[in-house]
């Protein structure tokens, strides 16, 4: 049966000589090289994918854990086709805990007696667990983030439909003006616009936020659940660790958040009956309110 193959991200093509990056994602040594061609080993760098910092080996990026598939882990060995202790000729069938490496079972009787040695099935099997108690809470907070930034999005347009109609409020407020009071119908418009400005961009960032919440924890679950079916145990057991912690990173970093509401700005005119004659500001104002759980909120009194 033939090995399966995974396209690298990079190239679009099958995967040639992959090369496993700490956050489980993988790519062609080639295409890892012309990424990383500005950089030198002991740099950091981001993956391609989800960005996360990987550090460039002391031996170039060849140095970097080899990434193998197979068909997946149900009927198969724990073991390589063929792995055998170098010293004794015997297939790699226990697996020290302590050492965290396969053995033999001679090995594992002469050198490794004190340890906490398992059958490389048995091992294999809790590591497939960890994986899959790491993964299992990212479905909901995936859906919970495709909410929250579908919800941003109609409250975008929101913001944006009350800003609009809020100019053409100010700017009809103001052709009602004698000429003396134009510059504080501009002072009136910049204050708005600098609203709409601080707005949009605390809404952009919301977006910006829970976009890369998904993209991060659907990367993180995608790459995992292939590990765990199509990788070799001996990928599995040296990642276990490594998804897991990260799973725990992912989870604190993007904790939900409560529901995120726009500002809502109201135009309020001032009567200006007595006060053509004072120099007062009286064509209105802008105010906002407060803010809710985690998101700011403003509106307009």
């Amino acid at each position: 049966m033939a090995t399966p193959t995974k396209e690298c991200p990079i190239c679009q093509e099958a995967m040639k000589n992959p090369r496993l990056l700490p956050c489980i994602h993988s790519y062609c040594l080639e295409c890892l090289e012309r990424y990383c061609r500005d950089n030198l080993p002991g740099d950091d760098v981001p993956c391609p994918e989800c960005k996360t910092d990987f550090q460039i080996p002391k031996n170039g990026l060849a140095g970097l854990p080899v990434q193998r598939y197979t068909a997946g882990f149900e009927g198969k060995p724990a073991s390589a086709p063929g792995e055998k202790c170098v010293e004794h000729d015997e297939l790699l069938r226990r697996y020290c805990m302590d050492c965290g490496m396969k053995v033999c079972c001679t090995c594992c009787f002469q050198r490794h007696g004190n340890h906490n040695c398992e059958w490389c099935e048995e091992v294999l099997e809790k590591f497939v667990r960890s994986i899959d108690d790491a993964v299992e809470p990212f479905t909901t907070h995936i859906e919970c983030f495709r909410g929250v930034a579908a919800h941003v999005e109609a409250e975008r347009k929101k913001l944006l439909d009350n800003v609009n109609v809020l100019e053409q409020n100010i700017k009809d407020r103001a052709q009602q003006l004698i000429q003396s009071v134009e510059l504080q119908t501009t002072d009136l418009l910049q204050e708005l616009q600098s609203l709409k400005a601080a707005a949009k961009k605390d809404v952009q960032w919301q977006a910006d936020a829970a976009q890369l919440a998904v993209t991060e924890m659907e990367s993180f679950r995608t790459s995992s659940l292939e590990l765990k079916s199509k990788g070799l145990p001996v990928d599995v057991t040296q990642a276990t660790n490594e998804i897991c912690t990260r799973a725990n990173q992912l989870l604190q970093t993007h904790a939900i958040p409560s529901e995120y509401q726009t500002p809502n700005y109201t135009f309020i005119p001032v009567n200006i009956d007595g006060l053509l004659g004072d120099g007062q500001n009286f064509i209105g104002h802008l105010d906002k309110a407060g803010a809710s759980g985690n998101y700011q909120i403003v509106q307009i009194k």
